[in-house]
């Protein structure tokens, strides 16, 4: 996770937000719909004001009750498989495993492929560092958008890989210049230092 990547996030999301964050990121992780009056309870946030802003990012999942079922971290599969408690869940983009392991507390799983060479990629990670990571050349790429964040899944996530290595990230650097590439444990310190400074980390 790069600066201008933290920067375009704190900007997205605004003060309210950021008080919903971990306590959805939390209950969302019990692998069950969450109710939105529920997640106001536990942020102390208007579930009104949680509705309006998840309802007008066009990336959220939810169920056909209305319930929530991910912003970030889902309950709907996608490339990156996240295991925490024995529980497989997924997230949008590889950054993602990275910094809900710390809002989470506690050890995780990740589970991902490599888009250019399809190589399978394990992650081990502990609320306050990357235990392993196979391969250990493994890198993280994000995006830089500079184009607003109302589409912050469309614009940032779907575009957030792990490679097998720098090499094998080549082609998707070569065609976003406003990209970042760098290894995951790297991405995880940056993370965790962010997550810090949001108060979102136990």
């Amino acid at each position: 996770m790069s600066d201008c990547v933290q920067q375009t996030i704190t900007e997205a999301i605004g003060r309210d937000v950021t008080r919903f964050i971990a306590p959805m990121i939390r209950l969302l992780a019990q692998g069950r719909p969450v109710a939105l009056e529920r997640l106001a309870t536990e942020a102390g946030v208007p579930a009104q004001t949680i509705e309006s802003w998840l309802r007008a990012q066009p990336g959220t999942d939810w169920d056909d009750s209305g319930r929530l079922l991910g912003f970030g971290l889902t309950q709907k599969p996608t490339r990156h498989r996240y295991i925490v408690d024995g529980r497989v869940l997924f997230t949008f983009c590889a950054a993602d495993t990275l910094i809900f392991t710390p809002i989470l507390g506690r050890p995780a799983s990740v589970e991902s492929s490599c888009p250019t060479t399809g190589q399978t990629i394990r992650v081990e990670l502990t609320p306050n560092a990357m235990t392993s990571a196979d391969p250990t050349t493994a890198v993280v790429c994000q995006v830089n958008s500079r184009n607003g964040v109302s589409d912050i899944r469309g614009s940032l996530c779907d575009h957030g890989h792990f490679f097998a290595s720098d090499r094998a990230a080549e082609p998707w650097l070569g065609a976003r210049p406003d990209g970042d590439v760098r290894p995951v444990g790297e991405v995880f310190d940056i993370a965790l230092r962010f997550c810090r400074e949001q108060g979102w980390a136990p």
